[in-house]
């Protein structure tokens, strides 16, 4: 019953503009959706699955600014989202940006079949079959993208498909690079 849920809260929440080619760069409506905090924001600890299948505390990924983006594989703007974010991490991990996609998917056992049937065997995710991001941001929108300083606050988010592809969208993340938070 609850995939059911979150099938129909997914559909719902996507629309005709989520998907890349549907407006030009410059009108990314994922660019309007980007909230940049004026004020970062604490986060508590939680305990997530790192790739390796072993658990890790999100303190452990401070000392480096990090985007984490929650993702499902029964989204279908997340499924949208996972090649150009599988880009978009390999160019900004090169830079100093630690880039986490958590799947949120109750069985984590589906997760890597479904990412080899999209040909993205290598593409590392932790898991989060718990829901222990909820205990400290929204996620009942996915795909969600929450950035986070070199202290672990909160600075950033977009509750939305984000085409990571997009120039406009890579210019606005470089100022979370840790040379351009150092400034």
């Amino acid at each position: 019953m609850k995939v059911v849920i979150y099938m129909v809260m997914a559909l719902l929440s996507s629309s005709a503009f989520a998907y890349p080619g549907a407006t030009k760069v410059a009108e990314d409506p994922a660019l309007q959706r980007f909230i940049h905090l004026s004020k970062a924001q604490d986060l508590e600890s939680v305990q997530l699955v790192g790739p390796n299948g072993k658990p890790i505390q999100l303190e452990e990924l401070k000392g480096q600014p990090v985007m984490i983006n929650l993702w499902a594989t029964w989204c279908p703007p997340c499924v949208r989202e996972l090649p150009s974010l599988a880009r978009f991490r390999a160019e900004f991990e090169a830079r100093g940006l630690k880039v986490v996609p958590i799947a949120i998917d109750h069985d984590p056992a589906v997760v890597q079949p479904f990412l080899e049937k999209l040909e993205l065997a290598e593409f590392k995710t932790w898991y989060d079959s718990v829901n222990a991001m909820g205990q400290i941001v929204p996620t009942d929108l996915v795909p969600a993208t929450y950035i986070l300083d070199e202290e672990g606050r909160l600075v950033a988010f977009v509750r939305s498909f984000v085409d990571w592809d997009n120039p406009a969208v890579r210019k606005v993340m470089e100022r979370y690079l840790p040379e351009a938070t150092a400034q």
